[in-house]
């Protein structure tokens, strides 16, 4: 039964191969750029049929004997991938992003930053979890992480942290707001100096 499921998915596979090569290699009559938006769809089509698979959906794409198909599907692989896996911290870092703008930075550096603590703090374990995205966008991360304004992100966001649990200390618990044990202390000493003067 296993065997047959087996063939059945190596057959579709070669479908989608042969129809796939077919389309792209008619798609490039109107540029790269055009194909390249024809491969996504493409690869999505991929990606369900291995069930996700990077491994063996990167298989079949090796395969293909078109250089100029290959190295199209190549290029849009690993953005494609992550955008169909729906890794939200990768997706955040192969988008187009500009840093003068504060919401896209803040973004990405909030991406960044998560995967750099998901990774211990370790910029070479960042970086090989890092080779999932495409060369261009994994480079400008690299960069980004050791650049000034990525060192105030992180020292911002630590700070701002440590302050949230400082007030959650001072509160009883999290709900109640931390002016209450101010007024508790002022009542404190305004009791004691009512004491002492009577």
């Amino acid at each position: 039964m296993n065997k047959n499921a087996d063939v059945k998915q190596a057959e579709h596979l070669q479908q989608w191969s042969d129809k796939a090569v077919l389309s792209l290699s008619a798609s490039l009559v109107f540029g790269r750029e055009r194909a390249s938006e024809i491969a996504q769809p493409l690869l999505i089509a991929l990606f369900s049929l291995t069930a996700n698979d990077y491994e063996k959906a990167l298989e079949i794409i090796v395969k293909i004997d078109n250089f100029s198909v290959k190295r199209i599907f190549l290029e849009q692989f690993k953005y494609t991938y992550i955008r169909n896996s729906g890794l939200e911290d990768f997706s955040a870092l192969i988008e187009k992003v500009d840093f003068s703008n504060q919401q896209m930075s803040d973004r990405y550096d909030n991406a960044l930053l998560r995967l750099f603590n998901e990774n211990e703090k370790n910029t070479a374990l960042l970086s090989r979890s890092l080779r999932a995205l495409p060369i261009t966008a994994r480079r400008l991360a690299l960069k980004r992480l050791s650049s000034k304004e990525f060192e105030t992100f992180k020292r911002v966001k630590l700070t701002g942290k440590t302050l949230r649990k400082k007030h959650n200390l001072l509160s009883r618990d999290a709900g109640e707001p931390a002016w209450f044990w101010v007024w508790v202390l002022i009542f404190i000493v305004l009791a004691t100096l009512g004491v002492a003067y009577i």
